[in-house]
């Protein structure tokens, strides 16, 4: 006991503080003084469990010399975790306050948001989206070749007029041939909006697609598609408690077919996916002591996710005349896995993420309206479409980090529950031109998905041989 007290004397910075950022929120919230949220308090709870833990490590030696376990990253997470605690213990009147940051309640609400690593739930965000952007860019492929095997193109190409009812049934002209080979492009755009958990950010992607096919028979085709994608996400500093960006660059290889009856169709499509991702993190709050450094610090990570994707459709195409009814059905599962990995920069809070999975399965019921316009410049089909989409698979998961000069004590922050139903609205148009040419123009917009705007445009063209 004696020289325990003789330690603390000659060293007070190293004393046995209690953890206090805890009682710190859960009083000031109680008694009115300030509404820390539920992001505040996994973040006070991992802090004081991470300086619990340091205060083990960073003791000074019997001999008053410095605790050899104590140096680095390691020393400079238990300096900064100290000044949090110490001004904790300010704002509850009690305790040693040297290091206090001398914040305010508000000012310390935000310095606890920045220890959290809340920003990684927007890895599996981008990570989906790149499944959701090939699958849209292989329905207009769908599309295009049901189109080419009604025998509309081919009534183009041998100058006949447009038919309707059982029509279907003809064969497509012989203008057109049994390989065809195009390639496909889209930008999207959206943002999401903050909740508690999760950041605001805005996000843009460009995705392009080329692909071969060949019509085996009359009724089959088989064919692969290969796509890249760009994804950007900036979080936005003005709705949340954040800085900083991620960067996504993925591929991805996809094999499908189709069979096409006389008004139905069966389609089916497999295949993978690989994203890198890169992420920038800021960590950044004041401090109202001279002696104490305001933190500012960046850290970086890098990982990769793995994604498989398959999808199921069926459809029956009804003419009437020159327009045509589609009612349809999809079916889509995704898995994703996205690499454990560690941050590097920062030092001290720099934190290890564990892996990371997203299972989603969604099911979609939509109509599509089409009319067919025969001019000397070719075929001209615009259309419209909605459908209604139901996820039954995906739901709320914990996102868990470290501190990497720890290597324990856990952020166990939870995503937010995805919307189980939305809506898609969308438009565009087809031209087809003799000797197989085919392009395409579309826009939709994603409808009634919590927090979330998203609208895409996407075009291509296909030549047949």
């Amino acid at each position: 006991m004696v020289l325990f007290l003789g330690l603390a004397c000659l060293s007070p910075a190293f004393a046995q503080e209690p953890p206090s950022l805890v009682q710190m929120v859960q009083t000031l919230t109680a008694n009115g003084t300030f509404p820390f949220n539920a992001l505040g308090l996994t973040a006070a709870q991992t802090d004081d469990a991470a300086f619990a833990s340091l205060q083990k490590i960073c003791a000074p030696l019997p001999n008053g010399g410095p605790p050899p376990n104590c140096t680095g990253a390691t020393l400079q997470l238990f300096d900064q975790l100290r000044e949090l605690e110490q001004t904790a213990d300010e704002l509850l009147g009690r305790g040693p306050t040297q290091y206090s940051l001398h914040l305010g309640p508000a000012g310390m609400a935000a310095a606890l948001q920045w220890t959290a690593p809340e920003e990684y739930a927007a890895q599996g965000s981008i990570a989906t989206k790149f499944a959701n952007s090939q699958a849209a860019l292989l329905s207009n492929r769908f599309a295009a070749l049901r189109f080419a095997s009604t025998g509309l193109a081919g009534g183009f190409a041998d100058n006949a007029a447009p038919y309707g009812g059982s029509a279907g049934a003809d064969p497509p002209s012989a203008d057109f041939g049994r390989w065809s080979m195009y390639a496909n492009d889209g930008f999207g755009a959206g943002e999401k909006q903050p909740t508690i958990f999760e950041d605001a950010f805005a996000f843009d992607n460009t995705q392009g697609s080329v692909g071969l096919d060949v019509r085996v028979t009359r009724h089959l085709v088989l064919g692969v598609l290969a796509g890249h994608t760009e994804e950007r996400v900036d979080f936005n500093s003005d709705l949340s408690i954040v800085d900083g960006r991620v960067r996504g660059n993925g591929q991805s290889l996809l094999a499908y077919l189709q069979w096409e009856g006389d008004a139905g169709y069966l389609n089916f499509a497999l295949g993978g996916q690989h994203l890198t991702i890169k992420t920038t993190r800021k960590i950044t709050y004041p401090s109202n002591n001279p002696s104490i450094p305001p933190v500012n610090e960046t850290a970086y990570s890098d990982t990769g996710s793995n994604n498989w994707m398959a999808t199921l459709g069926a459809g029956l195409t009804l003419h009437v005349q020159a327009a045509a009814f589609e009612p349809y059905v999809n079916v889509q599962s995704v898995n994703v896995r996205i690499a454990p990995f560690t941050e590097y920069n920062s030092n001290a809070f720099d934190v290890s993420l564990a892996a990371q999975s997203v299972r989603s399965l969604q099911g979609a019921a939509g109509l599509k309206f089409e009319l067919v316009f025969l001019g000397r410049f070719g075929v001209l089909v615009p259309y419209v479409y909605g459908e209604a989409r139901h996820e039954f698979r995906d739901a709320s998961r914990v996102v868990n980090s470290s501190y990497a000069a720890l290597g324990q004590t856990e952020f166990a922050v939870p995503t937010d529950n995805p919307t189980k139903t939305y809506y898609v609205a969308g438009g565009g148009g087809s031209l087809v031109l003799k000797h197989g040419v085919q392009g395409f123009l579309q826009y939709y917009r994603v409808l009634e998905y919590a927090n979330y705007t998203d609208h895409v445009v996407s075009g291509g063209i296909r030549w047949e041989f």
